[in-house]
């Protein structure tokens, strides 16, 4: 994988905390208790599944996505980096995505492990937290999530995902990453 050095300058400023990738867009709705309630426009991911350990399976699948857009594509195009990347608990392993701005919605994967899809706009109810990105604080931040849903009375309409916002070598205290769940109603 050969990373464009302007993803290479960007990242930079990102150890202490300062994003200059571009991010997936919504609007938000309204906070609610910890929660914040988004909605997210139609937009394209590109998703990987790999099975296995969370942080394996992580690394796995980040490498077969920055692969896809940074030229292992049919089009032969690169694409800059964006944030977040998600990350889904599936059957026995990983669902890995990338958001995918305009310049890359429309390319197509090489690697059969790789797939774009286009998903509906949506409302989203979200807990954000710092730190290191880990299984343990992914967990927690879930309980967070979900008990702030049910006690907002909000209608769950997915499974929970979370989004990481930086770098492995980011400072923690400086790292964003969110618990989501796709809401029916946001009353």
């Amino acid at each position: 994988m050969q990373v464009p050095i302007t993803d290479m300058l960007k990242s930079i400023p990102g150890t202490v905390g300062i994003r200059l990738g571009e991010e997936i867009k919504y609007t938000v709705i309204k906070n609610v208790g910890e929660l914040e309630i988004r909605h997210y426009k139609p937009f394209t991911l590109a998703r990987t599944f790999v099975s296995g350990e969370f942080k394996d399976a992580m690394n796995i699948g980040f490498m077969h996505l920055a692969d896809f857009i940074f030229g292992d594509n049919k089009e032969k195009k690169k694409s800059h980096m964006t944030v977040p990347v998600f990350v889904d608990q599936k059957d026995n392993g990983w669902l890995v995505s990338f958001y995918l701005n305009d310049e890359a919605e429309n390319l197509s994967p090489l690697n059969t492990v790789v797939s774009v899809e286009h998903m509906p706009a949506k409302n989203v109810a979200v807990y954000s937290y710092s730190g290191s990105y880990s299984l343990e604080k992914m967990i927690d931040a879930k309980d967070i999530l979900l008990r702030e849903v049910n006690e907002a009375g909000l209608i769950k309409g997915s499974s929970v995902w979370w989004a990481q916002y930086d770098q492995p070598v980011s400072l923690p205290f400086t790292k964003r990453n969110e618990a989501l769940i796709m809401i029916k109603e946001a009353h």
